[in-house]
């Protein structure tokens, strides 16, 4: 039996974050939570890590933020995407279709070379 393997979110999470901003602006931990929900179980998110990437993204003028008070609690720093940020997660996209065929072509590949036995 083989041990479980996590993996950690990479390069690919500033354009999680912003497609996740642009279906529904919202809040640091918020965006955490339907990260969470919507990648494989596999793969850990830091939560340092994505509000470093939300203040270097609004550094960047992808994402503008304004606080706001929530009926209980703390205020929190809601997230909308720019016009920039539509840009960028453009070019992510590309990117990622470009990855994926990569992907494609090795497992296709992998599949005839490696074929699994019973």
């Amino acid at each position: 039996m083989t041990e479980a393997r996590t993996y950690q979110t990479g390069k690919h999470l500033e354009a999680f974050l912003l497609l996740l901003i642009g279906q529904k602006p919202d809040h640091g931990g918020a965006l955490m939570d339907r990260l969470t929900a919507l990648i494989p179980p596999a793969w850990t998110v830091d939560p340092g890590r994505v509000y470093r990437i939300l203040r270097a993204m609004e550094q960047d003028g992808l994402v503008k933020s304004q606080w706001i008070a929530e009926e209980s609690g703390a205020p929190v720093r809601l997230y909308e995407l720019t016009g920039e940020g539509r840009r960028r997660l453009r070019e992510w996209k590309d990117d990622i279709l470009i990855r994926r065929q990569s992907f494609d072509a090795f497992l296709t590949l992998y599949e005839r070379v490696m074929p699994e036995t019973p």
